[in-house]
């Protein structure tokens, strides 16, 4: 399932983005597959990417960097619902993640590497 069907469709490019910024996140090192396998809530996804240490470059942006748009849009996602503790404790990956829990699924290309933008994109 993806994101919710539970609130309205124009929430579903939110969580499009939401999806967008795991995928960002799991390219850039802020997550890993083994960080989502052992996170047990969106906030513990979001302690994770504040964490990570990346590689130079991967901060890219102003007003904080991808650091901050990627834990801004996780915590989006957990407002949303998309990422509620049991999603994130059924999620077997980043791709996982974000392929089966948000609406990032509607973009075929997203699964091939496709990053789009996430919500807080500057």
């Amino acid at each position: 399932m993806p994101g919710l069907y539970s609130y309205p469709n124009s929430n579903r490019v939110v969580s499009s983005r939401v999806g967008y910024a795991i995928l960002q996140a799991g390219k850039q090192g802020y997550l890993t597959d083994a960080l989502v396998q052992s996170a047990t809530s969106a906030q513990d996804l979001i302690d994770d990417v504040n964490a990570a240490v990346v590689q130079p470059g991967a901060e890219a942006g102003s007003g904080g960097g991808q650091r901050l748009a990627i834990a801004r849009s996780i915590q989006e996602g957990k407002n949303l619902g998309d990422l509620s503790d049991s999603r994130v404790q059924a999620a077997t990956g980043v791709s996982d993640l974000a392929l089966t829990y948000t609406w990032v699924s509607d973009d075929p290309n997203a699964a091939n590497g496709h990053l789009g933008v996430n919500i807080f994109d500057e």
